[in-house]
């Protein structure tokens, strides 16, 4: 491994102190004083002798790391590893690294990553939280741990949160369904409460409802740990045990949903967009390989990212923390 050259061993070649090495090394040259061929003379070593900072060492002394702790719910999905992406191009825009780290909607994993952002003392966290992660969500306001709550919220916390707006654009989803002839429209969704996932829910039901369409048992939740043995499950009483009408329509809450869905109805010779028309909350790339084009809603997975990044460092370097909520808009690409 090769050796870190100190700033002593700069300031020896240079025939200078350590404190002007490092009033240079850090842009401060003529704020110290230091006279202009002198700063050329120790950028110059420096770059010979290929120094390289030590972050860590340098952020222990300034009570800073410069590195933000990304907690995502499953880094499988197309949608967190996109957005965990853009995060990190982001944040280095900044001057700040990002850990990646992954729950699996695990709230026991979501408390041992907090420990362990900790201990790489993180300057704040940007959390896709887990459903049941609340209370330790509420213990890090507490602590005014600088922090973002990204895709999903909590209603009950007063926290800084960058969202879509998933109601209207799930309304639209469905209603598109509807304007195409479909009368028998389910929905697939996660088990579970919290806000993206119940407001994606609340927006099929009202069109359901509106429409005179509404059957409770047209809703079918997953869980997340069982999600494929789930859907196929799902997909099987919709598809072999209703009686009268056949389905002819799904929404989708989730890429990851959709993706196994679709799997089922290609494997059983479902005819999409025929049979059964479809719409895919998310893109996937797989999208692209197939022999028909499949409505989707698209978010702004760039601004996304760029907003948690900016209202977070916003935290860091100002110390104060106001709560504020942060609504972007998807839009249905119907194609």
């Amino acid at each position: 491994m090769k050796k870190q050259i100190s700033i002593k061993k700069i300031a020896q070649e240079a025939n200078v102190s350590n404190a002007t090495v490092s009033l240079v090394l850090n842009g401060k040259d003529k704020e110290g004083r230091v006279s202009k061929a002198t700063a050329e003379k120790v950028r110059k070593i420096a770059k010979d002798l290929s120094y390289e900072p030590n972050h860590l060492a340098r952020g222990l002394r300034m009570g800073k790391s410069n590195t933000i702790g990304l907690i995502v719910a499953d880094i499988s999905n197309p949608f967190f590893a996109t957005l965990a992406f853009h995060i990190q191009e982001y944040a280095e825009k900044f001057g700040y690294s990002v850990i990646i780290t992954n729950t699996n909607e695990s709230d026991e994993k979501f408390d041992k990553i907090l420990q362990v952002l900790f201990r790489q003392q993180v300057d704040g966290l940007i959390i896709v939280p887990t459903e049941n992660s609340i209370k330790s969500v509420e213990k890090l306001i507490e602590r005014k741990i600088p922090l973002v709550l990204l895709d999903r919220w909590f209603t009950e916390l007063q926290t800084c949160h960058v969202v879509i707006e998933n109601y209207q654009v799930s309304r639209k989803a469905v209603q598109y369904l509807v304007d195409n002839d479909c009368k028998k429209i389910a929905l697939f969704s996660y088990k579970m409460n919290l806000p993206h996932m119940t407001e994606r829910r609340r927006g099929y039901e009202d069109v359901m409802k509106k429409e005179g369409l509404y059957d409770e048992n047209l809703i079918k939740e997953v869980n997340y740990i069982s999600i494929e043995e789930d859907i196929r499950k799902s997909m099987d009483d919709l598809f072999t045990s209703q009686e009268g009408d056949k389905i002819d329509g799904i929404f989708f809450a989730t890429n990851s949903i959709s993706m196994i869905g679709i799997k089922y109805m290609l494997e059983n010779k479902i005819k999409i967009l025929k049979d059964v028309k479809i719409v895919c909350f998310d893109k996937s790339d797989a999208f692209d390989f197939a022999k028909f084009n499949i409505p989707y809603v698209l978010q702004p997975i760039p601004e996304m990212g760029r907003m948690a990044v900016e209202v977070l460092i916003n935290q860091i370097g100002n110390g104060v923390i106001t709560p504020s909520k942060i609504e972007l808009f998807a839009k249905l690409i119907e194609k």
